[in-house]
């Protein structure tokens, strides 16, 4: 039975690859950046606000969402890198400035050891929570310096996981642009479902323009009859 009633006020996964943690005031800026830059936000454009996101924006964004997740309609992870997370050819792309202090981070029922500085690298979760229906949809934005990097696959796959597997949601959707091939190739040909519909110039970019939504769902008799597998099969690949 679906429970969006263990959705935590402070949620956090520690993994070989990545941790995600709770999103906090720190991150502030980080997230400010991700979301103003248009080359992060290129399959995200339907998102981006003229300017950017400014750093009142992002917490204002924040806590926005920190409120909802309170009131169980969606969970917020922050994808975060420790140093000696982050691939060796990436390093160097990134400055010393971007790094967060290490520190001891709160969840539910214990904390998050962060040893070590980390960065940023996006954000990930479960939107539009629908209690009476069993249903979310699942999200991520990652800093484009770590496309195709394995990440992506990763934070969705711990994701999903929980999605299914904690919450039991009978059905997760994913919202993506006819633009973004990546993200539906991995859909169709990693996941292995097919477009559920294209909505027709339901997303808009401003400038009366609009573009065309695909959506893709996945259902919790997939999950457990194959997808969870092949899911985790692909991120052992990076571990």
């Amino acid at each position: 039975m679906c429970d969006p009633s263990l959705i935590p006020a402070r949620a956090g996964i520690v993994h070989p690859v990545l941790v995600l943690i709770p999103p906090d005031e720190d991150q502030d800026p980080a997230i400010s950046r991700v979301f103003s830059n248009a080359e992060n936000m290129k399959y995200l454009m339907f998102m981006m606000r003229p300017g950017g996101l400014s750093l009142e924006g992002a917490r204002a964004k924040r806590r926005d969402r920190d409120e909802r997740q309170l009131k169980k309609e969606l969970l917020n992870y922050t994808i975060a890198l420790k140093r000696s997370q982050i691939p060796a050819h990436i390093l160097d792309s990134i400055g010393s400035d971007e790094f967060l202090p290490p520190r001891q981070i709160p969840i539910d029922g214990g904390c998050i050891d962060m040893d070590e500085p980390y960065f940023i690298a996006g954000c990930c979760g479960l939107n539009n929570v629908d209690i009476m229906n069993h249903s979310c949809e699942a999200g991520i934005i990652i800093d484009r310096r770590l496309w195709r990097s394995g990440l992506s696959s990763v934070s969705l796959y711990l994701t999903l996981k929980h999605g299914f597997e904690t919450l039991h949601m009978h059905r997760i959707g994913l919202v993506t642009t006819g633009a973004n091939v990546g993200m539906r190739g991995w859909m169709e040909n990693v996941v292995g479902v097919s477009v559920e519909c294209i909505r027709k110039e339901a997303l808009f970019l401003g400038n009366n323009t609009y573009i065309d939504a695909w959506n893709y769902a996945m259902f919790d008799h997939q999950w457990h009859g194959g997808i969870e597998q092949r899911l985790q099969e692909r991120v052992k690949k990076y571990i």
